[in-house]
């Protein structure tokens, strides 16, 4: 395997600590619907990014954080679930981003200087990921890690009794929005490698799995960790020998894991 590949994995390897690190949180506080609804909302900040010949990352990224933080704020405010909200906001998000990349492309379909397509957004590429992507990723794979380490027992106690937490004085509403903030800055860095179809499950299926395998908190976040690192880094090895895209392989290798979870903790 060539030296130029190495950042790829590497990036892969940070992207599945981040994501399994957050697994916990994002299933033990029902969040799943809303980790697929961000990362599906950013097909808006793609096409925006592609019909105007922006730099497609920073757009995603604050597509990805103003959905994220509408989603958590609007049920509060207009006396709507989380879903029926989620739901509003992605179809409009996806209809958006459709539109405007259809139009990007009927714009340059004469030419080659269009900036991309859509379609490369949406399993993810190796191709995609520069050296700039891996720094992120550790600056990100850090920021999660140093948190659990430091704050788990005030993280705990968010999770799972916020009124009680808001009592011994944690700021929960800067907790929720911060959490909300921190998934919305993974799911656009995961955009390149998980592809934005796909980046949802690396946050849910990871927490799923070990909840299947333990009760203990701690350790549900430990294997959730390693079984995201793992599968990403196989993953990854695999569409770089047979250039095929990461993303529907990482997820594939978590489903499988799941699959023997299920079936290993019904024996118990």
């Amino acid at each position: 395997m060539n030296i130029e590949f190495w950042p790829m994995l590497v990036a892969a390897v940070l992207l599945g600590i981040s994501c399994g690190a957050q697994s916990f949180m994002v299933v033990h506080r029902r969040m799943a619907f809303m980790g697929h609804g961000a990362s599906h909302g950013m097909i808006a900040g793609v096409g925006l990014a592609l019909f105007l010949h922006w730099p497609v990352f920073p757009v995603a990224l604050l597509t990805a954080l103003i959905f994220s933080i509408a989603v958590g704020l609007l049920p509060k405010r207009d006396d709507i679930s989380s879903d029926s909200a989620i739901g509003i906001l992605l179809a409009a998000a996806v209809a958006f981003g459709l539109l405007l990349s259809g139009v990007h492309d009927q714009m340059h379909s004469h030419d080659d200087c269009g900036g991309g397509h859509l379609e490369e957004f949406l399993v993810g590429s190796l191709d995609q990921v520069f050296l700039g992507d891996v720094y992120f990723l550790a600056a990100l794979a850090l920021v999660v890690v140093l948190a659990l380490v430091f704050y788990w027992e005030e993280l705990l106690l968010f999770l799972f009794d916020p009124e009680g937490a808001r009592i011994a004085g944690l700021p929960v509403k800067l907790l929720h929005l911060g959490s909300l903030s921190v998934l919305a800055v993974t799911i656009a860095l995961a955009m390149k490698i998980a592809g934005v179809l796909l980046v949802g499950a690396l946050l849910v299926i990871p927490g799923a799995t070990a909840g299947l395998m333990s009760q203990r908190a701690s350790t549900v976040v430990t294997m959730s960790v390693l079984m995201g690192a793992f599968t990403s880094l196989v993953g990854a090895v695999i569409a770089v020998n047979y250039g095929l895209s990461p993303g529907p392989i990482i997820v594939l290798l978590l489903f499988a894991l799941f699959l023997v979870a299920r079936v290993f903790a019904k024996s118990q």
